[in-house]
């Protein structure tokens, strides 16, 4: 079956270029998927209709979904490129993916790694890649690619550069409770995590804390929580073959006859059903 959420990864090299070095053709596109690339040597560019960008060795680079943009090699350089589709990535990496474009959803975002962060977002990338590329893939394929995937946009927010931070919601504000709530949930769904604990972090009742998040979100804190539990549970069974029990678990439910009857009010099938059916449409 098509694996995970990966669409595609390329390395680039100078030898790509039909140029001298300085010379680089500009390449425009647009491309279904969203993009991260590190950039491990040289110099080049990209550019939108709205802005341009220098890129070199260390930068981390997010490319939203149809952006039209250009890019050039003005310093021979290496990288690596993940193309993949953001629907279908687990939870939580599609949350750090949203927060980076919330303030800047049509431009091409950059955070500079050095170091050890370099190394290491590297190794996270040929990681992923050795797992997307197996023929056939392990029971733990899945989870290493999830692993790899949530290290390097993690790596992204933690050295994301000032400037594409300067339009940050005002602290404080219900926007940034409600984001900053988000982020928790999207890294703890799958625990005993209560509405009530997020509202007293927030100096609030969980009443008025539920009504900010609904008018904000346009769905309850909890109903939120149970989509993300099945979204992970969808990918789960599709990609994995972990027993339908463990999904249950692993996703943050208590009960596996309570994840079986969200399961079919969701989706109209059983969890057993849905595997079943993604198996024989992908072979």
């Amino acid at each position: 079956m098509g694996y995970a959420f990966v669409e595609n990864m390329e390395h680039f090299a100078p030898h790509i270029f039909q140029a001298l070095e300085g010379e680089g053709l500009y390449r425009s596109h647009s491309h279904e998927s969203d993009e991260l690339t590190l950039i491990l040597e040289g110099e080049g560019s990209y550019t939108t209709q709205s802005h341009s960008i220098l890129v070199a060795r260390g930068d981390l680079i997010l490319i939203p979904t149809n952006l039209f943009h250009g890019f050039v090699c003005l310093k021979a350089w290496k990288g690596i490129s993940v193309h993949f589709l953001k629907e279908q990535v687990p939870s939580y990496c599609q949350y750090l993916i949203n927060h980076a474009f919330q303030q800047n959803p049509d431009h091409i975002l950059v955070s500079r790694l050095n170091g050890w962060q370099l190394d290491k977002a590297e190794l996270a990338l040929k990681q992923l890649e050795e797992e997307w590329s197996r023929k056939q893939h392990g029971e733990l394929s899945y989870d290493l690619m999830r692993n790899a995937l949530e290290s390097l946009l993690l790596s992204y927010h933690a050295n994301a550069s000032e400037s594409m931070k300067a339009s940050r919601i005002e602290q404080g504000s219900d926007n940034q409770i409600i984001q900053d709530a988000l982020k928790v949930i999207h890294g703890a769904y799958q625990t005993t995590l209560k509405i009530s604990d997020l509202a007293v972090h927030y100096f609030l009742s969980e009443s008025i804390f539920r009504k900010k998040f609904t008018d904000i979100v346009g769905v309850s804190p909890k109903q939120y929580i149970i989509r993300l539990r099945l979204n992970e549970a969808k990918r789960l069974l599709q990609y994995t073959r972990k027993p339908i029990e463990w999904i249950s678990s692993e996703v943050g439910f208590t009960s596996s006859s309570r994840f079986h009857e969200l399961f079919v009010k969701h989706f109209g099938k059983t969890p057993l059903e849905w595997r079943k059916q993604e198996e024989s449409g992908s072979t």
